[in-house]
Order: C-alpha cells, then structure tokens, then sequence
C-alpha cells in the first residue's frame, strides 16, 4: 500500500477518489482537503427528511450521497481528510474495533495539536468536555474495507444550521446554538492556526506507526476519471432521493446529542414541537401552538413531567398524564408523535 498525498482538490474529487480508489481494488491512504464546499449524506440517509435541498441549489452547494454511513454533513476548507483503503482482510472483523484500531493515529495527531480526544462509540472522536470535533465512517466497498474521517481546522457551524430541514425558521437559532454547544475545531481550541502540509505530515507519521506503506504514489488517469465519473452518479437526484427506507424523525448534532423540530395537525389546531435529547433523555422540550390558556398550562405541565424521561417512555407517561389530567380533544398519539416522530 501506498501514501497518496492528493493536496487541496476540487469537484468533489476530495471525496470520490477514494470510492474510485476502492471500485478499482487499490489500496493506500489517501490525504487531502477540498477546495469546494459540499454537503455530503450517509449512504443510508433521507435527503429531504435532513437537508434542505432547495435552499443547497440557492446558495450554490452541491449534495452527493458517499457509500459509507453516518450523518449528513458540511465538506469545506479547512478539514483535512484522512481515508484509508485496504483490503477487507486487514480489517477487524467487528467495526467497532475497527474504528477503535484506526481512530488511535488520529488522536495522536490531535494531541500533538495540544487537544486532549477520546474515541467515542461508534464513529466519533470528542474533546474531553464532550464536544465532537471529528466525525468518521466505514464500510465495505467492493473488496476493500474503507476508514475515513477528517481534521477540522476549521468548521461553519451557521453554514450548517442554514442547511438543515426545519419545519419552522424560528426553530434555526436553536439549532445553531446546540451546533456550537455540542461540536468544536482546532483552530478554535488552540487558538493559533495550522497549514495542510503540518496536518498532513502528522497523519502520514502516525498511520506509517500502524500500517506498514511502500512510499507515495500518484493518482492515475483512470483514478481521477472514474471520480468525476461518480460525482456526476452520487449528486443526481436519481442517487440523492433514493427510498433508503430509513425515516429520520431527530436531528443528529453528534453521537448521543439529537434534535427535533416536529409538527402535527390536531384537534387542537396545529401543534409545533422543539425537543432536545442527550444520551436517549429529553434535556429540554417546548410545545407551542395557537392554543388555549387552558391548553397551553397543560402543555407545561407536560413539559415538565417529561424533562429527563428517556424516549422509550414517552408514549407511557404522555398516556398517564392524559388520564390524570382529564384532558378531551386531543389523544396520545398526536402528542407522543410530536415529540419523538411516531409511536410504538
């Protein structure tokens, strides 16, 4: 296997030469940072459940869907990606220890930037205050197993919330701050500022500690043209609005941190929902809604019983509320499903 030094690289290539790398069974690490801005999807993403496609077309940024997991997220400078192409049996049979085996030179790379990170299942790297500040991905690709992620230097957490579905504006301001709460970058933690070529050369040490590399290698002819080929595959609607059976009914902000901007037609009249979940607990929950003063004091009440209850058991206590408050015109499922998306 081979070190691919790729450089700072447009069209998406910082993303799809290390599909086409795969597709064509060749193997290596690949570094490198793209010069556009992009929005990327996991493989098994809802695009219009997450992504607000139109406004994407607007702004001039583009969305492909990859074919790894994990969440939708913004590609931009200033993240230096590091992925990893080798065969699958090279590769831990559990993908989890294979996270834990190659997350191991990225957090050495993170703490010779002065930043003390911690892998956290499945594919997130967090500072120590819990705060994300790399997310990864894996999966099988023809006959290689594929491990990627990046170094933020830098990230556009405002950028990010601007791109997210919501079913009200107003819902925005909140996910920008949970966005800034919950995810953190380099240069915003050691206050000083890093070029590509440092972060390079720490991965390439680092990964050559784990994995024996026969020197450097160039990106081919035919590399560089099944990419281009790919991206034209991966950013067509036919790709990006595939049935992937997945329903998306939260927000991921990072590993064990979600959120929820919900809203359901009832007896009531229109109900809007703003619901923020830590760890499978609600941490915080609002519902408004044209409403009542009657309504609206037992909405808070409700409020108030559910803070700290963990999701699974929701449906159960908005049930034995309904009962002990005596409340008509409105049922269990119009509330349960506006707070956790559906009901059991």
């Amino acid at each position: 296997m081979k070190i691919y030094k790729v450089g700072k690289v447009d069209n998406m290539r910082s993303i799809t030469v290390f599909h086409a790398m795969a597709r064509l069974n060749l193997t290596g690490l690949v570094i490198t940072e793209p010069k556009d801005t992009y929005v990327s999807v996991g493989y098994f993403d809802r695009v219009e459940d997450i992504i607000d496609y139109e406004k994407c077309k607007r702004l001039g940024i583009p969305v492909m869907r990859r074919e790894i997991g994990g969440g939708a997220v913004l590609l931009a400078p200033g993240q230096v990606f590091y992925q990893l192409i080798i065969p699958r049996r090279l590769a831990p049979f559990k993908v989890e220890d294979a996270y834990r085996k190659f997350s191991k030179p990225v957090i050495e790379v993170y703490r010779r930037l002065g930043l003390d990170v911690e892998y956290r299942p499945i594919n997130d790297l967090v500072l120590k205050k819990g705060k994300k500040i790399s997310g990864q991905g894996a999966a099988d690709i023809e006959k290689c197993f594929v491990f990627v992620g990046n170094i933020l230097l830098r990230f556009d957490t405002k950028l990010m919330s601007e791109l997210f579905r919501v079913s009200h504006e107003s819902f925005r301001k909140r996910l920008f701050k949970s966005l800034e709460e919950n995810i953190s970058w380099v240069e915003r933690e050691s206050r000083r500022g890093f070029s590509y070529e440092e972060i390079e050369g720490m991965l390439i040490e680092e990964f050559s500690k784990v994995i024996d590399f026969e020197g450097f290698g160039d990106l081919t002819e035919d590399i560089v043209n099944l990419a281009d080929r790919l991206k034209d595959e991966f950013t067509s609607t036919l790709v990006l609005f595939e049935d992937t059976g997945r329903k998306h009914h939260f927000l991921k902000i990072r590993e064990g941190v979600y959120v929820r901007d919900g809203e359901r037609e009832t007896a009531w009249g229109l109900l809007r929902s703003e619901v923020f979940v830590r760890e499978g607990r609600i941490v915080s929950i609002k519902i408004t809604g044209n409403i009542s003063q009657g309504q609206r004091s037992f909405l808070r009440k409700l409020e108030d019983a559910l803070k700290g209850a963990d999701l699974s058991s929701v449906k159960r206590i908005v049930e034995s509320f309904l009962e002990k408050e005596g409340v008509d015109g409105i049922s269990q499922e119009d509330i349960s499903s506006l707070i956790v998306g559906k009901v059991d």
